[in-house]
């Protein structure tokens, strides 16, 4: 994540600015050949940061938090065609659900900048791996009941390995089949289940419409636990299509890096850029935003982007809980000014803006934290 003041690059466009106000970092990670799959390069993608992170980091003493940007294709298609524009963000080291909530938020922010509306979630979970195997043993259960139903093709898949292919098909007759079928959500464990409740908590706070996809389910090797896809349109579009895919990818990031609890977070997302250079200009202003309690990590999304027109970098603390700690990092971190939000700042739509030379502070409403924060810069 970017730190110190010094050391952030000025965003050449509106979506590495956006990208850095959130607090991912640009890296550069190193093209390869095309997906033998169709339509699994979003889950290559993530292997490859996966890499790029273990041999960026020494993982035998830490797992450090990292959010990384990247805007250019890591997988070549295989017909040589290349998309018109291509990002990824990835969130690895936390496993709380404001990863997935900064992740959705930085890419809705991307689209809206260059132009996309009707911007919608579709979204799904289907918890860890006890979680998947319960699904899956009542899914064989429930086509076991369905035979007469199924043609010859997918009775043969009526086992663990590959019932999944039989729930996501888009063959009419299986549709049919599966509207009756278990839905994954009511197999979740009690962990999973919480941590899904608090995603979509994090997307009524920032009021963008989201539909619960019960098929929405991907390749359980690669994305696990919550999977989502954002659509959108641009210009004369009649129809949403879709534009980002990601997910929540923990189980295969312990086997890329070999550590058996490790949590990341991730999209792929390919969209046509119109905007060259930033509409913000950007100042070496460091400001550090401290969250107090879980009604402010709500609240922190819509601060953040209040806070992008103000072109200040924003820096946060991912899942420290202590706001002494929190201080400790905007120090560290050179931080002209502390945004403080806690429980009664949330429910009251305000946050506390600290000089951290002086101790000052005023309490601001959101709505006039940019206007404010501008006459200070």
């Amino acid at each position: 994540m970017a730190t110190k003041k010094q050391q952030t690059p000025k965003p050449k466009n509106n979506a590495e600015h956006t990208a850095f106000h959130y607090g991912f970092d640009l890296v550069e990670i190193k093209e390869t050949a095309g997906a033998n799959t169709k339509g699994q390069r979003a889950e290559e993608e993530k292997v490859k940061v996966l890499k790029y992170y273990s041999s960026d980091n020494d993982l035998k003493r830490e797992i450090p938090k990292s959010m990384m940007f990247y805007n250019k294709p890591l997988i070549k298609e295989k017909d040589g065609k290349k998309s018109a524009n291509t990002i990824g963000l990835d969130l690895i080291g936390v496993d709380n659900a404001l990863a997935e909530a900064l992740v959705i938020q930085t890419a809705l922010s991307i689209l809206k900048d260059e132009g996309y509306k009707d911007l919608s979630i579709e979204i799904n979970s289907i918890g860890d791996k006890d979680s998947v195997k319960r699904f899956e043993k009542e899914l064989v259960a429930y086509y076991k009941t369905r035979t007469d139903d199924l043609k010859s093709i997918e009775k043969k898949k009526i086992n663990a390995d590959h019932v999944m292919e039989l729930f996501t098909s888009d063959k009419d007759y299986m549709q049919e089949i599966n509207a009756d079928a278990p839905k994954p959500i009511y197999f979740l464990s009690d962990s999973s289940s919480a941590h899904f409740k608090e995603v979509l908590e994090f997307l009524e706070e920032i009021n963008t419409p989201y539909n619960i996809s019960d098929s929405l389910i991907g390749d359980k090797n690669y994305f696990s636990k919550v999977i989502f896809v954002i659509k959108g349109r641009i210009g004369k579009e009649k129809e949403s299509k879709v534009l980002a895919r990601g997910g929540r990818y923990d189980e295969l990031a312990g086997e890329v890096t070999r550590k058996r609890k490790i949590a990341a977070v991730g999209l792929s997302m390919d969209f046509k850029a119109k905007t060259k250079k930033p509409t913000t200009k950007a100042t070496d202003v460091s400001i550090h935003l401290i969250k107090i309690g879980f009604n402010a990590k709500l609240k922190s999304l819509e601060i953040m982007e209040a806070m992008k027109s103000v072109g200040a970098p924003l820096n946060h603390s991912l899942d420290e809980k202590k706001i002494s700690h929190q201080i400790e990092h905007a120090v560290e971190n050179d931080a002209s000014y502390a945004l403080i939000v806690g429980q009664r700042e949330a429910n009251n739509g305000k946050v506390l803006v600290r000089n951290m030379e002086t101790s000052a502070q005023d309490e601001i409403k959101i709505e006039d934290l940019a206007k404010y924060m501008k006459k200070l810069m």
